[in-house]
C-alpha cells in the first residue's frame, strides 16, 4: 500500500500546481475574485455578474457549458484558455494510455520477434489518423 501510495503521488504530483486554474474550470462561479490571478478577474466579475450564464452553468454538464455556452460566445478568452489548458491534460493522459495499449497489442508472445524500429512503425501507423488511399 506504501508503494501504492507513493505512486499515486509521483503520478499525480503534478496536478497539486495547478489546482488553481482546476478550481477555476470546474466551479467558475464559486471562486473568490479578489484571490484569482490579476489576468482573469475581470473575466471572472463579468462572469459571476450574469445570471444567465449561472443558471446555463447549474443546468448542464461542465464540458456542455463550456462547449456550448462559453466558446461560441468568444466573451471570456482567459476563461477559455484556461478551460483548454486543463482538460488537455487529461486528453494527454488517455492518447499516451491508448498508445501503450497498442503496443502491448502489437507485442504479443507472437510477435516477440519484433525489432524497435519495426515496433515503432507499426506504432506510428496504428496511432495515425491518416487514411490511406489505395
Amino acid at each position: 500500500i506504501s508503494q501504492l501510495r507513493t505512486e499515486f503521488k509521483n503520478r499525480f504530483g503534478d496536478f497539486r500546481a495547478y489546482k488553481e486554474e482546476s478550481h477555476l474550470f470546474v466551479a467558475p462561479f464559486d471562486i473568490d475574485v479578489s484571490e484569482v490571478p490579476t489576468w482573469f478577474q475581470m473575466e471572472a466579475i463579468e462572469l459571476q455578474c450574469s445570471e444567465e450564464l449561472k443558471a446555463k452553468f447549474s443546468s448542464c454538464s461542465l464540458f456542455n457549458f463550456y462547449k456550448n455556452v462559453i466558446v461560441p460566445s468568444g466573451q471570456f478568452p482567459s476563461l477559455i484558455d484556461n478551460a483548454l489548458q486543463v482538460v488537455s491534460m487529461f486528453g494527454s493522459t488517455y492518447r499516451c494510455e491508448q498508445l501503450f495499449s497498442k503496443m502491448k497489442f502489437s507485442k504479443s508472445q507472437l510477435r516477440s520477434q519484433l525489432t524497435d524500429n519495426h515496433l515503432n512503425d507499426i506504432l506510428f501507423l496504428s496511432s495515425s489518423v491518416l487514411k490511406p488511399d489505395l
